[in-house]
């Protein structure tokens, strides 16, 4: 498959990057500054400028794509509407199949895991904590697979990782969710892609 990554050079977006290509897909990675990358060689990679801000450099990579994928993230002084921005871009473009990685606790999942944790993630994200729910909202579709996964980890893939529709989800977390690898969430994200099996709702991801 020709697939999309949007956010391709944050920490989940890397996974998901090599994830697909340990795969045997085509990866075209999208970065505001492609040299983030520079690191990573493979003759199924390709590299490509492009900006959510400016949409049309979102559409044109997905021009003859399968799919796209999102670890799109906030950045420390970054733009605050930077993911609705980005789920604006990603809607336009239309590609086939988008998995689209959100956070647990805001939008639909919004105190599912209790509400000092929904204090704690409200303090942490600012104006962020409301563009996520915007986000979702604006790239959910039958097409789409949005993804809320619990608090990101670091380390290799678990393989124990659960995806559960929320309207399915028969937990709640009292003070605050467990941690899920991001290695997980990537793999989660790409075998949705692969074969969908939640298309048109929210998954948690724990």
């Amino acid at each position: 498959m020709r697939i999309v990554v949007l956010g391709a050079t944050g920490a989940t977006g890397r996974h998901v990057l090599t994830t697909a290509l340990e795969r045997g897909h085509h990866v075209i990675a999208l970065a505001r500054r492609p040299d983030a990358l520079s690191g990573i060689a493979h003759d199924n990679l390709e590299v490509r400028h492009a900006d959510v801000h400016a949409p049309d450099t979102v559409s044109a990579a997905c021009h003859d794509a399968d799919a796209l994928i999102s670890a799109l993230g906030i950045s420390g002084g970054g733009r605050a509407d930077t993911l609705s921005a980005g789920a604006h871009a990603v809607a336009g473009a239309k590609p086939p199949r988008i998995a689209w990685m959100g956070s647990f606790g805001a939008g639909a999942s919004r105190y599912r895991a209790g509400r000092p944790y929904d204090f704690v993630l409200r303090r942490v994200l600012g104006a962020g904590f409301v563009d996520k729910a915007a986000a979702d909202a604006v790239i959910a579709g039958p097409h789409s697979t949005v993804f809320h996964p619990v608090i990101l980890a670091g380390g290799p893939a678990t393989g124990n990782a659960h995806v559960v529709p929320l309207d399915a989800l028969d937990r709640r977390w009292r003070l605050s969710p467990p941690r899920v690898a991001r290695a997980d969430v990537a793999a989660a994200m790409l075998t949705e892609i692969e074969n969908p099996a939640h298309a048109g709702r929210t998954v948690a991801v724990y």
